[in-house]
């Protein structure tokens, strides 16, 4: 008894010998990132839960996208400013193929720029109208199972085992997510009415078509990085399809909700009690948040690679589905609440994901880490 007793000790010493410190500090600084990341990535769904709960704006209004934009183009800014030599895409090189390949970067980046506003617009629709919860599980599990389609038939890239596998739970969980609310409408005594429920469609159509889009976008991204031996940097890509996305979002609050401003802007606030105050405290939280879950996945890509990325990005979903039924559940907003269905289709999707990402090579994962869950959080 005594003899195990030393042991015991022994190990407890052993562990927290002098010289092994550094390698726990080690473990907890690489372990730290994937927390932030989590952490931050939940925290701007909750933040955009609220807004959207507020009501003190039209959804149409598309207020979040004109603070992602706006924010990252400012964050992409100031890091370009103290960057030691940052490339700039705006010079022209000598060589002629290095020309043409600079003027293909341009158009990659302008395609990317476009597609990216009309995902966020579709995803922010998609979150109006179904809610958090269902938007973050719907966006995570159709993004792994359209970059899966278009890994194997547009980038030719052979799927693993694991990976069929892994699609195959996301399909499962998508179905048992997207079955659960019709068949609870169905079967409570208030049936949902036809207006609620042609929104749920117009939602869930809308976080497909942005699922499909930043699956879209990460083949392009990938092809982008790949052009010959000066691709450009991230930040760069960043900088220059925020301008492009706050330049469209300028254009359409200018074209579109100007000409409707009481309408879409003054009747709401009025409505809900909000002041200008509290309204442009709650956007500013958005982007302060939302550029805190950039920094981190960047950290997150930096030290763990893609496969960091992808992990969390498969845990958000039964994260927020946590988070949202502890303070969003109400007999208003039943998609938030965590039932049966929701439980196992959040477990069966974060299952899906885990498995995808561990029988992926990191080449593989790589098409769609940057912006899944990084450029569309909200």
């Amino acid at each position: 008894m005594h003899t195990d007793r030393r042991r015991g000790l022994a190990r407890v010493a052993q562990r927290y010998r002098p010289d092994t410190m550094p390698n726990m500090i080690h473990k907890a600084r690489r372990f730290l990132p994937l927390v932030c990341y989590l952490v931050t990535g939940t925290a701007v769904t909750t933040v955009s839960q609220v807004i959207a709960n507020k009501q003190f704006i039209s959804d149409s209004v598309q207020a979040l996208a004109c603070v992602k934009y706006a924010s990252t183009l400012a964050v992409s800014f100031s890091s370009a400013a103290f960057a030691a030599s940052p490339k700039k895409l705006t010079t022209i090189p000598a060589d002629t193929q290095k020309r043409k390949r600079r003027s293909m970067q341009r158009q990659l980046i302008l395609v990317i720029g476009c597609i990216d506003v009309l995902a966020y617009a579709a995803f922010c629709t998609g979150f109006a109208y179904c809610d958090g919860a269902v938007a973050t599980l719907i966006l995570a599990g159709g993004g792994q199972l359209f970059t899966a389609i278009m890994s194997k038939y547009i980038l030719k890239k052979q799927l693993s085992q694991s990976q069929v596998l892994g699609v195959a739970l996301v399909c499962i969980g998508l179905c048992i997510r997207g079955l659960g609310p019709l068949l609870s409408s169905r079967q409570a005594s208030t049936p949902m009415d036809e207006d609620a429920q042609q929104k749920m469609y117009i939602g869930l159509a809308s976080l497909l078509f942005a699922s499909i889009a930043y699956s879209l976008l990460g083949v392009i991204y990938q092809t982008l990085v790949s052009t010959g031996d000066d691709p450009p940097s991230h930040s760069d890509i960043m900088l220059q399809s925020s301008i492009i996305g706050l330049a469209a979002m300028a254009g359409y609050e200018v074209f579109h909700v100007l000409p409707k401003w009481r309408f879409l802007v003054t009747k709401p606030m009025q409505t809900s009690g909000t002041t200008i105050g509290q309204a442009t405290f709650w956007l500013a939280a958005f982007g302060a948040v939302y550029n805190c879950h950039s920094y981190a996945a960047g950290m997150v890509f930096c030290m763990d690679g893609a496969q960091g990325v992808g992990i969390v990005n498969a845990m958000r979903g039964a994260t927020v589905a946590l988070v949202s039924h502890a303070f969003f559940c109400s007999p208003a907003k039943p998609l938030q609440c965590l039932t049966a269905s929701s439980a196992a289709s959040a477990a069966t999707v974060t299952t899906g994901g885990i498995v995808w990402v561990q029988g992926s090579r990191p080449n593989q994962v790589c098409s769609t880490c940057t912006f899944l869950f990084v450029n569309n959080s909200a």
